[in-house]
């Protein structure tokens, strides 16, 4: 059994003798089955020796939860099992099981979360990381904290943590074994029923598992909450952020040994600081039948690479039911990343788009259709990526059971 396989079964078993003595609950489990056929003209993004795939996969997954009155817990078993080789397409192999418990109070809400995934680095708009698909084991856990002090005054913490470890990459340099663990306070203040303001901080721990480099940095952030009308609502965070990147190495000194010249590799720790701004602006629109979400960002985040990436982003998604049965949506997206290597700054512009329909063939049966364009561009070396992708799934959603 792999190490991803192993803490699996410790957070699952871990999971379960945590409700054991709720027995006054009710269980609740909404079993889901799917198969998947999909056809991408180069799903590894590679600049040569691109071949089109198709490929096929059959999805599971089974949500189970516990209502205790104050007590809600959540598991969340998801496989997929595909015909492809490695984990560059939308039909690779990934296995995920995530946690989740929350305590309720009068005036306070602590969650407690975590997850164990083997899946692939390449997401299926390509932007997380990487420019090709290699495996991917993640053990995550988190911890959030909401506060009512009084009607107006609320309080919110977390505290996130993430281990990640990659496979061999091809085409492109290696992926960073990394670990990074943030925490970010927020105070909200109501101002009115239409608005609020937030002033928050964070603080994050990024590290190769070699001890080869490291990250730390720090922001501070205030914002604000505004419903425009009945459907628009804006969201606006912005503030000042800080990085301190360092490098552990060996470098040569001069010794002079009886007259004689030599080099000895001596360790060294090489520092450099990066300042700037962060933000994320977003608006969004709600209504009865379509819902549109804008998002800009600007924020420093653990991507697989040396030290944290910088990355800019830009997508917007929207929804709209033609009919009770049929639902169309789109995403378009632009992601402007500097990702930082030993050996420099790789700069990727990714620009994504993507359409899709859902179509409630019966209440239980759903036929999904997705067609994607993904391009992207790297500065090292200068080359321009491509691929177009068309996926089909059938699923059916089984009826919640009790028990």
């Amino acid at each position: 059994m792999t190490s991803c396989g192993r803490a699996l079964a410790c957070l699952a078993v871990a999971a379960v003798s945590s409700v054991e003595p709720c027995a006054a609950g009710v269980w609740g489990w909404d079993p889901f089955v799917g198969v998947i056929g999909d056809y991408s003209t180069n799903p590894d993004l590679f600049d040569m020796g691109r071949t089109a795939e198709t490929s096929g996969a059959v999805l599971f997954n089974a949500p189970t939860t516990y209502n205790g009155d104050a007590f809600l817990f959540t598991a969340l078993p998801r496989l997929r099992l595909g015909n492809s080789q490695g984990f560059s397409s939308t039909t690779s192999d990934y296995e995920h099981l995530d946690l989740k418990s929350e305590f309720d109070t009068e005036r306070s809400i602590l969650s407690l979360a975590g997850s164990v995934a083997r899946d692939s680095s390449l997401y299926h708009d390509y932007i997380v990381d990487g420019t090709a698909g290699v495996e991917r084991n993640t053990v995550t856990a988190d911890v959030n904290w909401d506060r009512q002090f009084s009607e107006r005054v609320s309080f919110d913490a977390d505290l996130n943590s993430a281990r990640v470890r990659y496979g061999q990459a091809q085409g492109s340099a290696t992926l960073t074994n990394y670990m990074y663990t943030s925490a970010a306070p927020t105070l909200s203040w109501d101002q009115s029923e239409k608005g609020k303001l937030t002033a928050g901080a964070g603080a994050g721990l990024y590290k190769s598992l070699d001890g080869t480099t490291r990250s730390e940095n720090a922001n501070l952030q205030i914002g604000f909450v505004r419903r425009l009308t009945e459907l628009w609502t804006v969201t606006a965070t912005g503030g000042y952020s800080r990085a301190i990147n360092t490098l552990h190495t060996d470098i040569e000194r001069p010794v002079i040994i009886d007259g004689f010249l030599f080099f000895e590799l001596v360790p060294a720790k090489i520092e450099a600081s990066e300042n700037g701004t962060v933000f994320t602006l977003n608006a969004s629109r709600q209504a009865a039948l379509l819902l549109v979400n804008v998002i800009a960002s600007r924020q420093l985040v653990p991507s697989g690479f040396a030290y944290l990436s910088r990355q800019q982003s830009y997508e917007a998604t929207a929804s709209y039911p033609t009919s009770p049965r049929w639902t169309l949506s789109g995403d378009l997206r632009y992601v402007k990343s500097q990702d930082p290597v030993l050996t420099g700054t790789l700069d990727r512009n990714v620009r994504y788009a993507s359409l899709s329909s859902a179509w409630r063939w019966t209440e239980q049966w759903t036929i999904t259709t997705n067609l994607a364009r993904v391009l992207e561009d790297l500065s090292a070396p200068h080359v321009n990526l491509a691929s177009t992708e068309i996926s089909i799934q059938i699923s059916r959603q089984f009826n919640h059971m009790k028990f």
